[in-house]
């Protein structure tokens, strides 16, 4: 089973980490602006993409290898 992810599941993830810093403390503000600007980067979303097949690669592997083979 491979999980698929769209761009509008990472888009309403950072509009509601958004939502949140808002009305959030200023030092959990500072915090959250941090994590945004990294969830936001061009090198996040690559490696997120990258982690993303690895983890798909793995659970197939492990899928097909656990399958006992009738005969």
């Amino acid at each position: 089973m491979l999980i698929k992810r769209s761009s509008a599941d990472t888009e309403r993830a950072l509009q509601a980490m958004e939502a949140c810093q808002a009305g959030a403390a200023e030092g959990v503000k500072g915090h959250a602006e941090k994590l945004l600007n990294i969830f936001q980067s061009d090198l996040f979303q690559a490696l997120l993409v990258d982690i993303q097949e690895f983890y798909e690669l793995t659970v197939c592997e492990n899928q097909t290898t656990s399958r006992p083979n009738t005969p």
